[in-house]
């Protein structure tokens, strides 16, 4: 799986999220040009990442830096 860090240039690219568990952890990953790829959490650019408690829940979910808001499948 591709790495990335998420930036005001590529934000826009991503197309959904979703959060992956493995065990206790949850990994973020987000949807580019058709594939998933992990996300690299830094401190650069934290408006370009969905909220903690988004990033936090496992499952699929659209959310942009625009609107500010996540919107959970089936929600």
């Amino acid at each position: 799986m591709k790495v990335v860090t998420i930036t005001s240039r590529n934000v826009g690219s991503v197309a959904r999220w979703r959060g992956t568990r493995c065990g206790i952890r949850t990994f973020l990953h987000a949807l580019i040009e058709g594939e998933w790829c992990q996300v690299v959490e830094t401190r650069s650019d934290p408006e370009c990442l969905p909220p903690r408690a988004l990033r936090r829940k496992a499952g699929e979910y659209s959310w942009s830096p625009a609107d500010q808001r996540g919107v959970r499948d089936g929600e």
